[in-house]
């Protein structure tokens, strides 16, 4: 009787595991940077993450983090199991949880890479970037790609030295940046091209009081990254399923309105070997984030 009572305890043990373990599989988490307003992008994406859930056959959720670095630390964690990126943000994620890179999105034209762009308002007198010396610059993250890797490293090859020449500030976003400008708190604003179309409805002045001094050098577009211990069937499952919604005419749309993506292709490491060489000239350090 003793046996028949601990065989049933075990196999109620194992029922528990097992049940434990499918549950946690029941549900993935799909990662954001802050692009506006966080709370406002948990919304939005719902409709996306349903059409995902379908394509899987899982439930899948959203999950914002309070700045870019945050969903590199989530998918190191497990808290986050695949996400879209920056370039940069990937190469953290890479060197620091082998995070794999899966596909790169497109623009309007159909391209896989963008540039940033130095903003300046049209009364400021900044008229080359020399004239950046002894001004104040908005840079959007130390870890955006966009919005500060590639700016910097331009702003180094045309002489200017980041801590002596200039102040600089971070602003937490794009818009931010834009925001910044327009109110005369900062000179220079970097943003992606053209983050002031993107935001018009929010800075419908922004293209009259601005202009655009210079453009980096082209930059790998936001990546979709999933956790470095994933497995390779499920890898091959959420590329599978973002490429068939962007196909489709609800998907394709939801990405547009969502993101300003155009669809995706596949990508390798290697494509962003770029990043990790204007890192270096930038004499940042790819590990835990700095």
């Amino acid at each position: 009787m003793k046996k028949i009572i601990v065989l049933l305890l075990v196999l109620i043990l194992v029922i528990s595991i097992v049940g434990c373990t499918q549950k946690k599989e029941e549900v993935i988490k799909m990662g954001f940077v802050p692009m506006k307003d966080g709370d406002k992008l948990i919304e939005s994406v719902e409709p996306l993450t349903e059409i995902l859930s379908k394509e899987l056959g899982i439930k899948v959720e959203g999950f914002t983090a309070t700045n870019y670095v945050g969903v590199v630390e989530g998918l190191g964690s497990g808290q986050v199991d695949f996400g879209f990126i920056p370039p940069f943000a990937y190469v953290l994620a890479n060197k620091e949880s082998k995070a794999d890179v899966i596909l790169t999105a497109l623009n309007k034209s159909g391209e896989a890479k963008y540039r940033s762009q130095f903003l300046v308002r049209k009364d400021g007198g900044i008229k080359s970037f020399s004239d950046i010396k002894g001004k104040k610059v908005a840079f959007v993250d130390p870890s955006s790609t966009s919005g500060y890797l590639f700016p910097g490293a331009h702003l180094i090859k045309e002489g200017i030295d980041l801590e002596m020449d200039m102040e600089y500030i971070y602003a937490g976003g794009h818009d931010k940046a834009l925001q910044l400008l327009l109110n005369g708190d900062v000179n220079v604003a970097t943003t992606f091209v053209d983050a002031r179309d993107r935001y018009k409805e929010d800075f419908p002045e922004a293209m009259e009081k601005t202009e655009v001094l210079g453009y980096t050098d082209y930059i790998p577009n936001i990546s979709v990254t999933v956790r470095g211990d994933m497995d390779k069937e499920m890898q091959e499952n959420i590329k599978n399923a973002l490429l068939n919604v962007a196909k489709s005419e609800e998907g394709a749309k939801l990405l547009k309105d969502l993101f300003n993506m155009y669809g995706f292709e596949e990508a390798t490491d290697s494509d962003y070997d770029i990043i990790r060489t204007t890192a270096e000239s930038m004499d940042v350090d790819l590990k835990e984030g700095n």
